[in-house]
């Protein structure tokens, strides 16, 4: 706004928690250094750059790169670069940033983390944030949160699961509302709501209590917003669709007669869709067996509106009376993987955009026939393309690690005590071509 050049100063190593204070979600004027300094329980000592002398840097850093960027300057094309979505974020327009002096103390050590298919080391990072930061959160903007939940497989921003201390009907649209208007909480896509009934880290017993709770039809709420920009999935950048399944216990205002749900699983067979779609090329229903009436399907695509006509196709079958839910992904994706899956899916669907809800009349068991229905929610987390989608975006890569980047960690695993081993993410990608092509790092 003063058209005057500002000055930079990229700060690299020091304390390791110099680098988590500028990722936390901090409230507007509340300085990194001094939750800094909170977190290593003694203050930071602060210097002068040498070139930009308006601008303070830790005195311990390893590195400081010193420079401005000129309000005057056209913007540049950058990118793309691996991130910890697991996918290269998109090339985009950026400011350009000009260097005056690069300094580094004695033996500097240049820090590093390595990105990609979760779970990498940054997911830690996440689940520190959501721990340290549950209590301001509860105690400043949103009092009946009782608990939350960021999955690994939604990497921070696309799942997010809260649970609430529920006094009256309608409270999990409130606490919805709240947290999408909250600091980075505005960039979640997917937000699962559920009540003191349930321990949200038991995903299991989670995913049970909360479709036990979901009528798909009225429980799902869609919204538009602000979102991360390194969400690939959007049709316009920093600007997508939303969702929140209240699977809180409902209370009888919440509750829309009309609907009824069969027992989950009964007479549900993959093989029968499998031979009865040939573009199915694989069917998880394991989830039915838990009594979660979720299934994952893998799909190819061939033709325009093709999810939402094979979503009304399946859901016309008396095999699916009683399943809620059905995400769809890549035929390339392994639906029976479900860990990969959920990544897969969380990153690639645009809720808005991609819900196909069919609503049909109920089962014949149950009485009243005629006005009873059940529903089943479709959610689309196929690759999208301008063919198939009208989709005008660019599609970003997988990031696969490189042998010796796996083999480098591996070797250190068991020196830095880092708990059971966890293989590399990237040995499921290494030796296949997908439809998002999966590019070495």
């Amino acid at each position: 706004k003063l058209n005057k050049r500002m000055p930079v100063a990229v700060a690299l190593g020091g304390d390791p928690v110099y680098a988590y204070s500028a990722t936390a979600p901090l409230p507007e004027n509340v300085d990194e250094y001094m939750l800094a300094g909170f977190l290593r329980k003694r203050k930071v000592e602060l210097v002068k750059c040498i070139t930009q002398p308006d601008v303070e840097v830790p005195a311990d850093a390893d590195f400081i790169i010193e420079g401005y960027v000129d309000p005057g300057d056209d913007l540049i094309w950058e990118g793309p670069f691996g991130d910890h979505t697991g996918y290269y974020s998109l090339p985009d327009f950026y400011p350009r940033f000009h260097i005056t002096a690069i300094t580094h103390k004695k033996n500097p050590v240049f820090p590093a983390t390595i990105v990609g298919i979760p779970p990498q080391e940054d997911a830690w990072l996440g689940k520190a944030t959501e721990r340290i930061f549950l209590a301001p959160i509860k105690m400043t903007m949103v009092p009946e949160i009782m608990d939350m939940d960021m999955p690994v497989e939604g990497v921070f921003h696309n799942l997010v699961i809260t649970k609430i201390k529920k006094e009256y009907a309608g409270q999990g649209q409130k606490v919805m509302n709240a947290m999408w208007g909250a600091g980075q909480m505005m960039f979640n896509k997917i937000l699962v709501m559920a009540d003191e009934g349930v321990k949200i880290q038991d995903y299991e017993a989670l995913a049970k209590y909360v479709f036990k709770n979901l009528n798909p039809a009225t429980d799902i709420a869609f919204a538009s917003g602000p979102m991360d920009v390194l969400d690939h999935s959007c049709s316009k950048l920093g600007f997508g669709g939303k969702m929140c399944i209240d699977g809180t216990t409902k209370y009888e205002e919440e509750k829309a007669e009309e609907y009824v749900f069969g027992v989950s699983g009964l007479g549900f067979s993959d093989t029968l869709l499998l031979q009865k779609f040939s573009e199915i090329n694989a069917v998880n229903s394991s989830l039915l067996k838990k009594e979660i009436p979720c299934v994952i399907i893998s799909v190819e695509k061939n033709r325009a509106g093709h999810i939402k006509e094979l979503h009304d196709q399946i859901c016309a079958l008396p095999e699916t009376e009683s399943v809620k839910m059905i995400l769809y992904v890549e035929h390339t994706v392994d639906a029976n993987d479900l860990t990969t899956a959920l990544w897969r899916f969380c990153n690639n669907l645009d809720p808005k955009r991609d819900n196909h809800l069919c609503k049909r009349p109920a089962p014949n068991s149950e009485p009243r026939t005629q006005n009873l229905y059940s529903a089943c929610m479709g959610l689309d987390g196929t690759r999208k393309t301008k063919e198939l989608d009208d989709f005008q975006r660019d599609w970003p890569n997988i990031i696969v690690a490189n042998k010796e980047t796996i083999k480098a960690v591996d070797e250190k695993w068991e020196a830095l005590e880092l708990g059971a081993f966890i293989p590399s993410p990237s040995l499921k990608f290494t030796n296949q071509l997908y439809g998002e092509e999966a590019v070495v790092n």
